[in-house]
């Protein structure tokens, strides 16, 4: 049964994605048997129109390795690439983003239209008296750059549903820059005991989930339970969400974590099965044909 989701799905106003396009786990189901790295894109892109780019944190490819990339992925597929943490990190946003620039948007430039978002993930520590920072940093990269952009915060204040956060959401509001929602109620309500689970509670962010759409873009980023079936209420808090995103005229980019990754593509099918989502086409596969606040 098509429904609204696989029509946005299917046309481009809705993309999901996974943080990186190959493990190793995943041949045999999303990639083929015989998968390597190196070809692993071209066939995660048959399936999914982006993908959360953490590699550009740590350090920018080289122009060889971007060109490989954009020969590898349809015309209509988008990275979600984060800024490098030599800008997010530093003391100061502005100083690193005039220390790095030059760099970046070679990058940028090269990737193009590919490029759908610039993910700015900024450290708990950045908190409301560093905004101004913030606005200086959206304002440059808006003035150069075509990309959407999305910025993750994670320091408490910014989800007080009082002055810091009303503030904040007016700053991005203002400039149409969305703010990346990190659901990981699932993950924390996971009492499995895995080492990879317990190692994702580790590391991960905890943070209320406050869905407000302050650009044409909004980003999702959802960290699911081990049980699958344990994420069900929370999945379905999220379609009623995107389908009013998208009733709004909003192109939601949703990307799919599990703890460790590993089983991840299973996930996804849960995913579709759970919305009654015609299954998108996998390698090897023949093709088949209310509103508000709720967290």
């Amino acid at each position: 049964m098509e429904t609204e989701l696989n029509r946005a799905i299917q046309d481009g106003r809705l993309r999901f994605g996974l943080p990186m396009w190959f493990m190793p786990e995943w041949r045999g189901n999303l990639l083929s048997h015989w998968q390597d790295s190196g070809g692993a894109l071209t066939e995660y892109s048959q399936v999914f129109g982006s993908v959360e780019g953490n590699t550009t944190f740590y350090g920018l490819p080289d122009a060889v390795r971007v060109n490989a990339w954009l020969q590898a992925v349809p015309d209509s597929f988008r990275f979600c690439f984060k800024l490098p943490r030599d800008i997010t990190h530093e003391q100061n946003l502005i100083d690193g983003l005039q220390r790095h620039w030059q760099g970046w948007r070679a990058f940028s430039d090269q990737l193009g239209q590919a490029l759908g978002q610039i993910f700015i993930q900024l450290p708990a520590s950045f908190g409301p008296e560093r905004l101004d920072e913030l606005l200086g940093l959206l304002e440059r990269l808006q003035e150069a750059e075509s990309a959407s952009l999305c910025v993750e915060l994670r320091h408490p204040a910014f989800f007080d549903k009082a002055i810091h956060e009303q503030t904040l959401l007016r700053v991005l509001a203002d400039r149409s820059v969305a703010r990346v929602t990190f659901d990981s109620r699932g993950l924390f309500s996971d009492r499995s005991q895995t080492a990879e689970v317990l190692e994702a509670q580790r590391k991960k962010p905890r943070m209320p989930v406050h869905p407000v759409a302050t650009g044409n873009s909004p980003v999702v980023r959802f960290i699911g339970h081990s049980q699958w079936g344990q994420n069900e209420v929370y999945l379905e808090q999220w379609r009623t969400k995107l389908l009013q995103w998208l009733g709004e005229g909003r192109t939601p980019y949703v990307f799919l974590h599990t703890a460790g990754n590993q089983d991840v593509q299973h996930f996804v099918r849960f995913v579709e099965r759970l919305w009654q989502v015609e299954p998108l086409p996998w390698p090897g596969e023949e093709s088949t044909g209310r509103s508000g606040e709720l967290f």
